[in-house]
């Protein structure tokens, strides 16, 4: 490091700021270690407490009585009545909208928090509420367990404490001390997007990921940028999520697949209301193809239901695919054609692949049905508004040729709405 380079970069940090969170009826000495890092580091580090039930052991920069309050909720009355859910709950609603505060306010620059299960649900839950690009770091004793449902959509790092932060020792002070280098480090990061290419969102999942890897040439020839999202659920989400934040100009939605997953409890459930419809609601153009559509995914962690039993299989690998039949068509072109008929249909298109939807339904391989995807085709008129277009071309989804004509009309799209604005 050249001399002086380490005062330069305290110079740089002075002017961010750091929220950290934690219950300091319990966490009290690990969150002050944290701010002591921090502010050696030269960054301003802001205290919150989120403490549900007792004293806090030091003295925060927010207290919990006023983030309690901000919500709207007493918590000395949640004390005194020993209402730890009702506590939990003011301490993350009232949390988020603290949290926001400092962001307006140009005080917020990055985030740590610090949890056993009570605190990782609070910590989260705030974390979940903030831009994506705000560096969010969790200290956890949790951080080894499925930690989807803290996780969520939110791009939020989980730093297992490996020991229980109960008794204040080296190594907990290594943890909190790296976990604290950490989340500054990147807080000197500029985290704005510039934006100089439009971003597209483009879906893409295990049997059905061809297409997507094919758009980007052809959307990189159109001056885009290819954003991709693996439709397990959680990507499907992410990728509404920043459509809503206006970080993406227009759609690619090549693997609806989560659909039927999230019906039969396969292993990309869990999609959430807005599935299919952000891009509509926003205005931005949307290509939807049936990727997927033709199968739902299970494995031993996600088992098949009865229902499903006798239906034809391809093995991926742990996971298997299987097919789903007229019925189910039926439903998904409802499902669909409710969502996209939320849109005023000018900027949605459909284009249906007539030789197949995945890897795993084309000619040779074992879920191929084109009698099984024309249910879907027939129902998706009949159900679709009539100003969507459906478009039928005759090529399989992973064709060349598909990808290619998806990036023109999505192409042709945005350059109307461009005209029009």
């Amino acid at each position: 490091m050249a001399a002086g380079s380490g005062i330069r970069e305290m110079e740089y940090m002075k002017d961010k700021h750091l929220l950290i969170i934690a219950t300091l009826d319990t966490k009290g000495r690990e969150a002050g270690y944290v701010r002591e890092v921090a502010a050696g580091l030269g960054v301003n580090p802001i205290l919150m407490d989120v403490g549900t039930l007792e004293t806090p052991k030091i003295r925060p920069d927010i207290s919990g009585d006023s983030v309690a309050k901000a919500a709207g909720f007493d918590l000395p009355d949640l004390k005194k009545n020993r209402d730890r859910p009702g506590a939990v709950k003011a301490m993350q609603e009232g949390g988020m909208l603290r949290a926001k505060e400092l962001l307006r306010e140009n005080r917020l620059d990055g985030v740590i928090g610090l949890g056993g299960g009570t605190g990782t649900t609070i910590v989260s839950a705030i974390m979940r509420s903030l831009p994506f690009g705000l560096p969010k770091i969790i200290v956890s004793t949790v951080a080894s367990r499925d930690i989807r449902e803290y996780i969520g959509t939110k791009d939020i790092v989980m730093f297992h404490s490996v020991a229980d932060l109960l008794g204040f020792n080296e190594f907990i002070r290594l943890i909190l001390g790296q976990a604290t280098h950490a989340v500054c480090g990147m807080m000197e990061k500029e985290r704005t997007l510039k934006k100089e290419k439009p971003i597209i969102g483009v879906t893409a999942y295990g049997v059905n990921s061809q297409c997507a890897i094919l758009a980007e040439d052809f959307l990189r020839e159109k001056g885009y940028e290819m954003m991709g999202f693996h439709a397990n659920g959680c990507g499907g989400m992410a990728m509404e999520e920043l459509i809503a934040e206006g970080q993406i100009a227009g759609v690619l939605d090549f693997n609806p697949h989560e659909i039927p997953d999230d019906l039969f409890g396969g292993y990309c459930k869990g999609i959430g209301p807005d599935r299919l419809e952000t891009a509509g609601r926003m205005g931005i153009p949307l290509v939807l193809a049936p990727g997927g559509l033709d199968n739902a995914v299970f494995s031993p962690a996600y088992p098949m239901p009865e229902e499903l039993a006798g239906r034809r299989i391809h093995a991926h690998d742990i996971r298997f695919c299987v097919r789903m039949g007229p019925d189910e068509m039926e439903r998904f072109a409802r499902i669909i054609a409710d969502k996209l008929n939320k849109s005023d249909g000018s900027v949605t298109y459909v284009l249906i692949p007539k030789k197949g939807w995945s890897d795993a339904d084309k000619a040779g391989m074992p879920l191929f049905d084109p009698a099984a995807n024309q249910v879907f085709v027939d129902g998706l008129r009949q159900f679709l508004n009539p100003r969507i277009t459906i478009e039928e071309i005759d090529v399989h989804i992973s064709e060349p040729a598909f990808a290619q004509r998806a990036v023109e009309v999505l192409h042709r799209m945005m350059k109307t709405k461009q005209e029009c604005t």
